[in-house]
């Protein structure tokens, strides 16, 4: 179609009033849509730009997080190896000193009269002041003559005494041995039964004959030869 013929319909067109109206609308509606199309140019509703700050901000914070928790997690472990290191280390030193200990604590409950003796033994009454002291011979003399002389003139009424004076006469000797490349001495293994004689046992009564009925204390004899150091003292 000529465009003077478009044009002669175009101006046609103009002349009706309801089509004229109606251009008016669209163009109308066409301009409030460029208007809004302008503002959301000027403020797009959809800029992701302060999400993805946001974002690389909270990767950040994670990955630091992570980092920290790494390095609280290798702590741990350390301080779980250390802790084991030590629990071993206690359990090594409890079960080399474990006799050591159980003794001392059975020491620590003597009366008051056998305590006040022993401190005049041993001087120091810590355990290892009890054990270093307690291997010379004239301390181990001392402590054996002072048992003696509960079995003998107390025994009812020290029982309990004399049972933790021998357990330490007897561990204080095993250590005393233990200075040599042999034993030096070793206790009697008298028991109930056995035939009494003057040369190896010490009757706390009168009688000299007959067989043994209890073993108040044992005896110690020289590990050589058999030498009777300390008669066993019994009751027949």
């Amino acid at each position: 179609m000529k465009p003077q013929k478009l044009y002669e319909i175009f101006t046609e067109a103009l002349n009706d009033e309801r089509i004229k109206a109606e251009l008016i609308d669209i163009i109308a509606g066409k301009a409030e849509e460029d208007k809004l199309d302008g503002q959301t140019e000027l403020f797009p509703q959809n800029d992701t730009s302060a999400l993805a700050a946001e974002n690389a901000s909270l990767s950040r914070k994670i990955a630091l997080l992570e980092l920290e928790a790494g390095r609280l997690e290798s702590a741990n472990a350390e301080l779980t190896t250390q802790l084991k290191r030590c629990k071993d280390t206690l359990n090594t030193y409890c079960s080399a000193y474990a006799m050591q200990i159980s003794i001392y604590e059975k020491y620590k409950t003597l009366s008051e009269s056998s305590a006040k003796v022993m401190s005049g033994i041993f001087k120091n009454n810590t355990l290892g002041g009890i054990f270093l002291c307690g291997i010379l011979p004239e301390n181990l003399d001392s402590l054996r003559d002072y048992t003696e002389r509960l079995v003998l003139n107390s025994y009812e009424e020290s029982k309990q005494d004399i049972a933790v004076l021998s357990e330490l006469y007897a561990y204080l000797l095993s250590c005393y041995n233990s200075t040599f490349s042999k034993p030096v001495y070793r206790l009697t293994e008298v028991k109930a039964g056995d035939e009494y004689t003057d040369e190896l046992h010490r009757n706390t009564g009168t009688a000299r004959q007959g067989r043994i009925s209890a073993v108040l204390l044992q005896g110690c004899v020289a590990a050589a030869n058999g030498k009777i150091i300390r008669k066993a003292i019994v009751t027949l």
